[in-house]
């Protein structure tokens, strides 16, 4: 036992005060613990009486009561015993495992007192009392392992062996759980008193730490630069002993006969000293700035003092004044670092923010044109990606040093984050204001020489002129955003003037995205199809699954109003799949040898959700997978290609097809062609369009036709409007067509006069696994088909 308590290495140093903490835990739970036996007594004797077994378990039981009340006197009657820096706490700790020990061999005779002489219900009230004994005797002197297991090994050993005394099959099994119960147990014990061990020893480190912090802070405070001073009544220096280091400089400065205030800059706190002086009131820690010879350093005290007052007579002034020089640099840095970046020199957001609130709250002059100017530059990433963050960060000085030398003096040019800079500019009129925000967009387009590289990097520019209305900041800051926004919709290297128009936008913006959340679960969302026909025969093949909002408001509202605020606000991947599952639902109604191609945006591409929704469109309509075609354009494959690859091969998988839609409108279209099967390529309608008045067009769509016929790949070109057009494709092997020369997109029930629609059996009612549709009457006034994407 003394071997496995001193496996756990304790310090020397720290043994004393862990013998403490054991020596308080034996205090407190040495009276549960009689408590505890003393009931447990009871309970076996008085379960036991008038068996065979009665006279032995009163000795046994007055054997308990006498271990118990030594137990109580060593304990409670020697209190020196319990100072741990005494050497005898630890024979107090020893005379704990004794008492566990003789303890534990009281209760290990049990079992040979009763066992034999106890009927089958009193042997299990005798199991369940050993097992409480031996798991709450081990957990309440787990932190004194020898005594803990002192106890535990008696008492097992009494179990153990008396189960070899009874008769039957069971007992032996009994012997072995109770073994495999007494090895658990230990291990318990271990692990408990390594881990006190161990929350000791860091609870005594931390200590340690404490008081040599405390030592260090001690130290510090007895070698401060600190000196006294005295003055008489009219405020003269007096010659008094001065005390602490710092002696000679102090006397330097500090000279008998001079004003006191005569030694510090005038300024706001020298103000509150002239005004203490005066009144006879005590200050303190003033922050004054020290008068020294022209080119001296610059040197700042802090000063305490209170009025000298004898026989009620007011003598003087007496006080305090400490060096703060060194610490007064380290505040003026901080709050240096607080209002300008570090990189640029420039004001940063929040002293951007003070200036912006002083200017709105200026009065304007009627000739003068004052603006909020907020730039972001447009291709800051390429720069960190391509030559690395250091040298994005010199393009940012760069950057900021274009703009303090194109700016008048009393301009404030701010970094605000990142590659965002504001500028608050006052110009004469608005032809002035315009001739400089032309001439920051061309400085700002100018190539970096960087480090021997160079980098074109313009920057787009929001605009918004301050008035006499407006004087939120923060609408200010939204208005300049706009306008910001707006400029890099126009294109890279602009500026654009904040107008009303833009907050219309915005505002309508919000209200669509809005209504959005509410368009799915109001029912608002419609599925359209055009129609696909077979080039040659003029048979319908397919249709293309087009999506409707029936706004209550604003009546039929087409996709490319609405689906770009659905990505935005992450709405898309539900109204993608919602789609899938009308388009299916409206499927089962069309001949089997009709095909129905749905659209999937870039963002739906990566939804965990797509290809579940897939597959249970197709089983609860049981569609066939050929059926389903989903168009993809290149730029879903431009976002992460290897997943999006992946992707499509998984859907491929399932029989799905898959077509390239808007073929020749991005960058790489014969390298995916390449990387993935596609089974249709689809022509875009832009190049369709022009077919009759630009040969260009028509090279494009015959080299595109070959390609595809090449590549065993059908092709299809939408936007046919006119019978040229067709003819032209047909002539040129194109195996489909779809556009408006053969009809609009419409809901099905308007499209009978092509195809004749299944009737389900029963019913009035639609089918089940439908999506609710209604037939919406499309716009009489032409207008091309707009996609989910």
């Amino acid at each position: 036992m003394s071997g496995f308590v001193k496996s756990i290495a304790v310090p020397e140093k720290h043994a004393a005060s862990l013998r403490a903490r054991q020596l308080d835990m034996v205090r407190r739970i040495t009276f549960v613990m009689i408590l505890a036996n003393l009931l447990n007594a009871g309970i076996v004797v008085t379960c036991f009486l008038g068996t065979a077994s009665s006279d032995l378990l009163y000795i046994w039981g007055a054997a308990i009561l006498v271990s118990s009340t030594v137990s109580v006197g060593t304990q409670f009657f020697n209190p020196r015993d319990m100072d741990p820096m005494d050497g005898r706490s630890q024979t107090a700790l020893d005379n704990f495992t004794r008492g566990a020990l003789l303890n534990g061999m009281l209760w290990g005779a049990v079992p040979f007192i009763v066992m034999h002489a106890a009927a089958p219900q009193g042997q299990m009230i005798l199991g369940v009392i050993m097992a409480g004994m031996m798991f709450a005797g081990t957990f309440l002197m787990a932190r004194t392992p020898a005594a803990a297991i002192s106890f535990l090994l008696p008492v097992g050993a009494g179990v153990v062996a008396a189960m070899q005394f009874q008769n039957g099959q069971t007992y032996p099994i009994i012997a072995v759980l109770t073994l495999a119960y007494i090895g658990v147990l230990i291990l318990a014990v271990s692990w408990s008193y390594k881990q006190f061990v161990e929350q000791h020893l860091s609870e005594c480190a931390v200590k340690e730490q404490s008081q040599l912090i405390g030592l260090l802070l001690r130290d510090f405070e007895e070698s401060t630069s600190d000196w006294l001073w005295q003055t008489n009544a009219e405020g003269h220096l007096q010659d008094i002993p001065l005390v602490f280091e710092g002696v000679q400089e102090a006397d330097g400065i500090m000279r008998k006969g001079e004003p006191l205030l005569d030694l510090f800059v005038t300024g706001e706190a020298h103000h509150v000293l002239k005004t203490s002086l005066m009144r006879r009131q005590g200050f303190r820690d003033l922050a004054l700035q020290v008068k020294t010879q022209e080119g001296g350093q610059e040197c700042w005290w802090s000063v305490t003092g209170k009025p000298i007052f004898e026989s009620g007579r007011f003598r003087g002034f007496r006080g305090v004044a400490t060096d703060i020089t060194q610490s007064k640099e380290i505040e003026d840095r901080i709050a240096y670092m607080a209002h300008y970046d570090g990189l640029t020199g420039l004001p940063n957001r929040i002293t951007m923010q003070e200036h912006l609130e002083k200017a709105a709250r200026l009065a304007i002059h009627p000739k003068t044109n004052r603006a909020l100017v907020w730039l972001d530059l447009d291709n800051f990433k390429w720069v960190n990606d391509t030559l690395g963050h250091p040298a994005g960060d010199e393009l940012l000085r760069q950057v900021s040093g274009r703009l303090t030398g194109i700016c008048e003096d009393e301009d404030v040019v701010s970094r605000i984050s990142g590659d965002e800079f504001a500028l608050i500019i006052e110009r004469p009129d608005q032809e002035k204001l315009e001739s400089f925000l032309d001439d920051l967009v061309e400085r700002l387009s100018e190539p970096y020489d960087i480090w021997g590289s160079t980098a074109n990097c313009s920057a787009s520019i929001g605009v918004r002129l301050f008035d006499t209305f407006t004087q939120d900041v923060r609408v200010l800051l939204k208005h300049a955003d706009l306008a910001l926004y707006q400029a890099k919709k126009l294109g890279k290297g602009n500026w654009c003037m904040f107008s009303d128009e833009l907050d219309e936008r915005a505002r309508a913006r919000q209200q669509i995205e809005t209504d959005l959340h509410r368009a799915l679960d109001n029912d608002e969302l419609r599925v359209f199809f055009q129609p696909v026909v077979d080039a040659v025969t003029m048979e319908v093949t397919g249709f293309e699954t087009l999506l409707r909002w029936e706004h209550p408001k604003r009546g039929l509202v087409y996709p490319g109003e609405f689906i770009e605020h659905a990505e935005d606000i992450g709405l898309i991947t539900r109204i993608g799949d919602w789609v899938i599952r009308a388009a299916m639902s409206e499927a089962r109604r069309l001949p089997d040898h009709i095909g129905i191609s749905v659209n999937i945006s870039p963002l739906q591409i990566h939804s965990q959700s797509l290809m579940p929704t897939i597959m249970q469109a197709i089983a609860a309509n049981n569609i066939a997978p050929n059926r389903l075609e989903l168009e993809i354009t290149e730029s879903v494959l431009m976002s992460d290609s290897e997943f999006t690859l992946q992707r499509l091969h998984q859907i491929k998988s399932i029989g799905v097809r898959i077509a390239l839609d808007d073929f020749g409108t991005g960058f790489s279209s014969l390298s995916y062609l390449r990387s993935f099967p596609f089974d249709k390529i689809k022509i875009d309608k832009s190049f369709v369009s022009d077919l009759e008045s630009r040969a260009d067009n028509r090279a494009i769509a015959v080299a595109t036709l070959e390609l595809a016929r090449s590549l065993g790949m059908t092709c299809t070109a939408e936007g046919v409007e006119t019978g040229f057009q067709s003819d032209f494709l047909r002539e040129n092997g194109c195996d489909n067509l779809q556009g408006f020369f053969i009809s609009r997109a419409q809901p099905l029930d308007k499209l009978t006069h092509l195809i004749e629609l299944k009737e389900f059996p029963g019913a009035d009612a639609e089918p089940a696994s439908r999506p609710k549709l209604r037939v919406v009457e499309p716009d009489e006034a032409p207008a091309r088909a707009a996609k989910v994407s």
